[in-house]
């Protein structure tokens, strides 16, 4: 009759140094993240997403004039020959 008390006090020991265990786990997660946020590395990561995005903002501007200037080449290419007949 002692044992289920016995294995009732172990699984909340080991229940409890679970718990301990998984929080000093979350602060050293936390502390790395920090350790990585302020890393040179990261921030350099951070510079390259920020110029791969003003990048893909540029080329997408350019993309809008070279189809402006294609529709406009197209249509005096048209009129042209229009003239022509």
């Amino acid at each position: 009759m002692n044992k289920p008390g016995l294995a009732s006090i172990a699984l909340l020991f080991a229940l409890f140094f679970s718990g301990c265990h998984t929080e000093s786990q979350r602060q050293a997660e936390r502390r790395r993240e920090e350790q990585d946020r302020n890393s040179a590395a990261f921030k350099a990561g951070e510079a390259a997403h920020r110029a791969a995005d003003e990048a893909a903002r540029i080329a997408a501007a350019a993309g809008r004039k070279l189809d402006e200037g294609a529709r406009k080449a197209r249509e005096g290419w048209n009129q042209d020959s229009r003239k022509n007949q």
